[in-house]
């Protein structure tokens, strides 16, 4: 008896056990589920970097001008264009969008923009423009690099499209409303490089 009431005992240990052991499995299996979807969902979620080709002795226009020099362009093909290869590639960025940004210097003269820019898709060598304001220089600014950066994207795998824009003189470093104040000021003049995906299909990044 005292061997058959061991052996009961035993049995009846063994049954709790199992069933806490599935639980403890199921509950890490939960968990690492979690983990994964949580994973996938922020890489999912991941933004593409903002790149900032800001005045510098590597991307430098000529006061007022918006003609990218020989050494702009050796720096935009040499760092800049990695960059963008990389993020396009990683992200499966289709749209590109170019921000010209000045400081509040005033331009003077006047703009023939209005009866220009009706033409400028059939234009491959931006010149002939004239920027009255701000807001002028930056547009052509932005699309000077736009010019230049669909010659060196010209790889028929990057189907890619443009947006540019001019933020003029408005909108500080830190991407807030700042009207700049009517002086010479190199750290608010930049072209901004941001990127978008207008395709709704849902797309892992490539890259970490």
């Amino acid at each position: 008896m005292p061997s058959l009431r061991r052996t009961t005992s035993q049995n009846r240990d063994t049954s709790v056990w199992i069933p806490m052991t599935d639980l403890l499995t199921n509950t890490l299996l939960v968990f690492s589920l979690f983990i994964a979807v949580t994973t996938l969902v922020r890489a999912m979620n991941s933004k593409p970097p903002v790149i900032n080709l800001g005045d510098s002795q590597n991307y430098r226009f000529s006061t007022g001008s918006y003609t990218l020099t020989e050494g702009f362009k050796q720096s935009l093909h040499k760092y800049a264009l990695p960059l963008i290869e990389r993020t396009v590639r990683c992200y499966g960025i289709d749209t590109i969008e170019l921000i010209g940004h000045t400081d509040g210097t005033p331009a003077g003269g006047s703009s023939n923009l209005d009866r220009k820019l009706s033409t400028i898709k059939e234009v491959k060598t931006l010149s002939g423009y004239a920027a009255g304001s701000n807001a002028d220089l930056g547009l052509l600014r932005a699309l000077a690099v736009k010019s230049e950066l669909e010659s060196l994207l010209s790889n028929p795998n990057n189907h890619v499209s443009y947006r540019v824009l001019s933020g003029a003189s408005l909108i500080g470093k830190n991407g807030a409303l700042s009207p700049a104040r009517n002086e010479n000021d190199l750290s608010r003049r930049r072209i901004e490089v941001r990127f978008f995906r207008m395709n709704d299909a849902p797309f892992l990044p490539k890259c970490s």
